[in-house]
């Protein structure tokens, strides 16, 4: 492929996946369809399905690039953090974000009851969930692999629960869930309490970083 060939399929992923981002935060994950990608971005059918198997795969990328955002966002903001505290930061903007925002709730529900979607959020997570994990005092049966999905259960289970016809305490829950996924991560009882304490006075911190990630593609526009 010649490099002006490589430059206008570049520029034509690019478009496709603004128009679904742009989609997908205004209506949702499930009411989206290629149709309406099609019209809103201009390309065709043909053109998508050349780039992206699927809504699912599409999908899929706009999640990496999310989390891969929200993850510079959080280094940069707490470059002089340990690993925990910027886990805990990369996490409180997930739970914090879907509590106040229907459609992100939406979304996250959608990938994190799709087994293809889940994978690549925990790809994005290994990273950091491998400093926090090296040089804590594990089992020898213990596998990180095994942490990071028990996590992410803990994750979906607070996803989830906003569909409840049952009025819960969101609060609680949330400190539960950080507290099972630092437990599973190795941190002892206090040192995990005090995390959690990070992350509640933290709470608007969290959103504001959280809405610059859901900013992304006006930044990506004007950039």
């Amino acid at each position: 492929m010649s490099e002006k060939r490589a430059v206008h399929m570049k520029g034509i992923r690019n478009q496709i996946l603004r128009t679904a981002e742009k989609l997908f935060l205004t209506q949702g994950y499930k009411t989206t369809t290629i149709r309406q990608i099609v019209q809103e971005s201009g390309i065709t059918s043909g053109s998508i399905y050349n780039i992206f198997e699927d809504k699912e795969h599409l999908f899929s990328a706009l999640v990496d690039e999310f989390l891969t955002d929200a993850k510079a966002r959080v280094d940069k903001v707490l470059a002089d953090q340990p690993a925990e505290n910027r886990m805990v930061g990369l996490l409180a903007m997930e739970l914090y974000i879907t509590e106040k925002n229907p459609v992100v709730r939406e979304l996250m529900c959608a990938f994190h009851t799709s087994p293809f979607l889940m994978e690549t959020v925990i790809k994005r997570h290994s990273a950091l969930a491998e400093e926090v994990w090296a040089g804590r005092r594990h089992p020898r049966s213990a596998r990180l692999s095994t942490a990071i999905l028990l996590s992410e259960g803990a994750v979906s289970s607070y996803v989830i629960s906003f569909d409840f016809s049952q009025k819960l305490d969101f609060a609680e829950i949330r400190r539960k869930v950080m507290f099972c996924i630092l437990r599973n991560m190795g941190l002892e009882t206090r040192e995990s309490n005090r995390l959690i304490q990070y992350m509640e006075e933290n709470e608007n911190l969290w959103l504001d970083l959280a809405g610059q990630v859901l900013n992304h593609s006006n930044e990506t526009a004007e950039a």
